[in-house]
């Protein structure tokens, strides 16, 4: 899915996927920095002791992101 995005990368703003697994992080976070995403963000959620983690990504730079609006 990530190599995927990147060749989207101009037509959608942000992309998002589930990663129940911390330990798969590393391995997709270096992914993204391999396809050059400008911003990666982790958002963690729980649901009684299950935590699953939220990777989002985009390839548009801050400044450009107000054109989508």
């Amino acid at each position: 899915m990530i190599e995927e995005s990147a060749l989207f990368s101009s037509q959608i703003l942000w992309f998002t996927c589930l990663v129940s697994k911390q330990e798969n992080l590393f391995k997709l976070t270096s992914l993204l920095n391999k396809v050059k995403a400008v911003e990666v963000k982790t958002i963690d959620m729980a649901q009684g002791q299950k935590i699953s983690r939220i990777l989002a990504w985009t390839f548009i730079p801050k400044e450009k992101r107000k054109d989508w609006f």
